[in-house]
């Protein structure tokens, strides 16, 4: 059975009261408080710095190529010294000479219908040498006759002075003269021509 408290302890009571209270209230286990929420920071990767472009490279221009010009073809000159041989293709004239002087003019000759062309029975200008000699009759079979005293210069073309076309008994059976040969020199004193010439000697065909 509760005992009523007398009425000058009901407000001691009552203060009693408050005090527990507030002592059971401050007892009880705090909560703790939440943490703060952290901003969460998303790391990207470090972006790698951009790279200059590097200017694609172009081929260098080709240059235009500079034509190199060509050496000018210098016209062999007649000999001025020693002895050699003159041949005019345009005068149908051989000249035996020493050094500048005539010593011996030898004309109307034969000479090749062509000349400069390349052909084989071309006679060819420029500067040759005498390269043999032979003087007996001798039968030249592609054209079935016979020459004598014969002094070649241009063996490419087998051109050289001779006689004029013979029979096998050494009867001139063509003594024209001109542009009317195969390519060599015809005369009649092809002779005189033989015994001025020597191998090596320098032959000079010009028009």
């Amino acid at each position: 059975m509760r005992l009523p408290l007398p009425r000058a302890l009901a407000p001691l009571a009552l203060s009693a009261l408050v005090v527990l209270g507030a002592l059971s209230a401050g007892c009880t286990t705090p909560k703790p408080a939440p943490a703060p929420t952290s901003e969460v920071v998303v790391r990207t990767s470090t972006p790698s710095p951009t790279a200059t472009p590097t200017p694609a490279r172009t081929a260098d221009p080709t240059a235009t190529p500079t034509a190199t010009p060509r050496a000018a073809v210098v016209p062999p000159k007649a000999p001025e010294t020693g002895r050699w041989i003159d041949v005019d293709v345009t005068r149908f004239v051989v000249r035996l000479m020493d050094g500048k002087q005539v010593t011996k003019e030898i004309g109307p000759v034969a000479v090749g219908k062509e000349v400069d062309t390349g052909a084989y029975e071309s006679t060819q200008t420029g500067l040759f040498h005498v390269y043999n000699k032979t003087a007996p009759r001798t039968f030249d079979a592609p054209y079935n006759t016979y020459i004598e005293w014969w002094v070649g210069f241009d063996p490419q073309k087998d051109n050289g002075f001779h006689s004029f076309l013979q029979d096998k008994e050494g009867k001139v059976v063509d003594g024209a003269t001109g542009r009317i040969s195969n390519g060599c020199i015809r005369t009649g004193a092809a002779e005189e021509i033989f015994k001025f010439a020597e191998v090596n000697m320098p032959v000079f065909v010009h028009a």
